[in-house]
């Protein structure tokens, strides 16, 4: 992707920009399922604690990761559409 691609709108950065805030969550649900750790080996957590908050990051990982590629699949959508457009012959008679 060049700068002219940006600048003009023939490619979307939003895809690109998923991606890098994809990483940033995933490390940002990292470090609260350690902060949740390190409250279960305080002297009030326990066990069932520990296994809640693993459990929590699983989930949570995957729901991130859905709600990330269903934003890509959004725009990859359009350029795919963008795409079969182009590849349409053109008409001389006037869209109703």
């Amino acid at each position: 992707m060049n700068i002219k691609e940006i600048l003009v709108f023939n490619k979307f950065l939003t895809p690109s920009l998923v991606r890098i805030v994809y990483w940033i969550g995933l490390l940002a649900l990292c470090s609260v399922v350690i902060g949740a750790i390190r409250v279960v080996l305080s002297p009030e957590g326990g066990v069932l604690s520990a296994l809640i908050a693993v459990l929590a990051f699983v989930i949570g990982a995957i729901l991130w990761r859905v709600v990330c590629e269903g934003i890509i699949l959004t725009f990859s959508m359009f350029d795919r559409m963008t795409e079969i457009r182009d590849r349409l012959p053109k008409s001389n008679s006037k869209a109703r």
